[in-house]
């Protein structure tokens, strides 16, 4: 941990103070940078370490998107991975099933009105129930792995927006029902990946704020 024989608990309070206010929140990441921060100062600093985090901004605001953009690689890939799992776990292929015979029956049976109306509250319904289990929680919206999740969860609406630029999507309607049971289960598979990683962050964030 901090070597404090240079660094006075004054200076540490400081330091804390400055990465909260840089976007780091109390998380691993942090105190692993206050660690490497402390035994740099303390190596090469001259005393003040405001001066010195003014010349360590760059490398500051450089860990945090390295950490995050290497976050959202592995969230986006966990996402995928939870997709899958509709179509390759038993328990959960019936939902896969159920939700394709719904749209099928729907898409051939129905008028393009009907349709659209259905295609467009489903998958806003799943996306808003998505967003609010997301975004309920104000502590988390501080932590790098909060924020990288989030970046990536908005992934499935912009698909979904993508069917608005279309003339006439109801041209092919076997295509447009593969269409949207493909992103309707992606949108849930994402609901449900980041409803089940933000109970994991919650009881590592509590963790970390008993420590």
């Amino acid at each position: 941990m901090m070597n404090k024989k240079y660094t006075t608990d004054k200076q540490l309070d400081f330091l804390d103070s400055f990465l909260t206010m840089k976007g780091y929140a109390n998380n691993e990441n942090k105190i692993e940078l206050m660690d490497h921060l402390i035994c740099d100062f303390e190596l090469n600093g001259n005393g003040n370490l405001s001066q010195y985090l003014s010349n360590k901004l760059h490398f500051i605001e450089q860990q945090k998107f390295k950490r995050e953009k290497i976050l959202n690689k592995i969230y986006l890939k966990e996402m995928f991975n939870e997709f899958t799992l509709f179509f390759t776990d038993f328990k959960r292929i019936l939902i896969t099933l159920l939700v394709f015979l719904f749209v099928v029956c729907l898409t051939r049976f129905f008028n393009n009105k009907v349709i659209k109306i259905t295609y467009i509250l489903s998958l806003f319904i799943v996306q808003l129930y998505g967003l609010f289990n997301t975004f309920i929680e104000k502590r988390f919206r501080k932590l790098d792995e909060f924020k990288a999740l989030t970046s990536i969860i908005f992934l499935p609406t912009s698909l979904f927006i993508i069917t608005s630029y279309i003339d006439n999507p109801f041209k092919n309607i076997e295509l447009f029902s593969v269409f949207w049971f493909l992103i309707f289960m992606l949108t849930l598979s994402f609901v449900l990946y980041s409803k089940r990683k933000l109970k994991e962050l919650k009881k590592k964030y509590n963790r970390l704020i008993r420590n």
